[in-house]
């Protein structure tokens, strides 16, 4: 005779229960979070001051008797430098600095792919001003870790183009020049 009493739930309540922890723990490793990794910022009412202190965006507002508003708005400055170092290579840093399109291509110099596609890699060079192309060895993508360490490159070729806005796209495998030529073209 047992001393102890015992909750037997029905089988079905149990399973049940189990798979919404499993959905639950799948949502939270995999929701989408923002970029930075950090807490969302509330909406900016009047000013907004980046991180290193500078207004990027300030309005005014003045009613008078009559009902009129004046609205005056600063020029947003270009993004913050960035210091060449150990996982940034000084030509790149240079390049971002200049608020330049960043191109930046990684193969494997025996592979056929890796060739073909590096042939079309020139197609950058006719896209225009404002792109800057670098090109490297799978070996050395180390030398760039700062820029591409959270993209998870996991074959070559490689292409990461960064725009403007230092936002980061990553194209693996063939590419061709048109592929390539649009992409660059979106970066715009």
């Amino acid at each position: 005779m047992p001393t102890a009493s015992r909750l037997d739930l029905p089988r079905p309540a149990l399973v049940a229960a189990l798979g919404v922890l499993v959905i639950a723990i799948t949502f939270l490793v995999t929701k989408a979070g923002d970029d930075a990794g950090g807490v969302a910022a509330p909406t900016p009412t009047a000013t907004e001051t980046t991180a290193t202190g500078t207004d990027t965006t300030a309005s005014t507002s003045t009613g008078t008797a009559t009902g009129t508003d004046t609205t005056a708005k600063t020029k947003k400055p270009s993004q913050p430098n960035v210091a060449a170092g150990p996982g940034l290579p000084s030509d790149v840093a240079r390049a971002l600095n200049s608020d330049k399109i960043v191109v930046l291509f990684f193969y494997e110099p025996a592979a056929s792919d890796d060739q073909a596609t590096r042939a079309a890699i020139r197609a950058v060079r006719s896209a225009g001003g404002g792109v800057a192309l670098f090109q490297d060895t799978v070996a050395r993508i180390s030398d760039y870790r700062r820029v591409v360490g959270s993209l998870g490159i996991s074959q070559s070729p490689a292409m990461v183009v960064v725009d403007r806005k230092r936002k980061a796209e990553l194209l693996q495998g063939y590419l061709d020049s048109g592929t390539i030529r649009q992409t660059v073209r979106d970066a715009r």
